[in-house]
């Protein structure tokens, strides 16, 4: 079961990267781009997933880190420029 859970999370942090990657405005777009909070997050979970903790516990933990990267999903395709106000 946390194999699942690490799974689903690790995939969530695949889905904001790639957003945030397509968002950005660069010369050359990467094909990932993280944040320094979200790398964190994706390598604190395994040892959230291995500890000898409660089940609830890590499903908590995994449903807060899939809603951070849901949220920076949403944030990446809501940005907007500041010079689209002004047209």
């Amino acid at each position: 079961m946390a194999a699942i859970l690490f799974f689903v999370a690790i995939l969530g942090l695949l889905v904001a990267g790639r957003t945030q990657a397509q968002a950005a405005d660069y010369g050359s777009k990467p094909l990932f781009s993280f944040q320094l909070w979200q790398l964190g997050l994706a390598l604190a979970l395994p040892l959230v997933c291995a500890a000898a903790i409660p089940m609830i516990a890590k499903v908590i933990a995994v449903a807060a880190t899939a809603s951070a990267f849901a949220f920076s999903v949403f944030r990446a395709r809501h940005a907007h420029d500041p010079d689209d106000l002004y047209f």
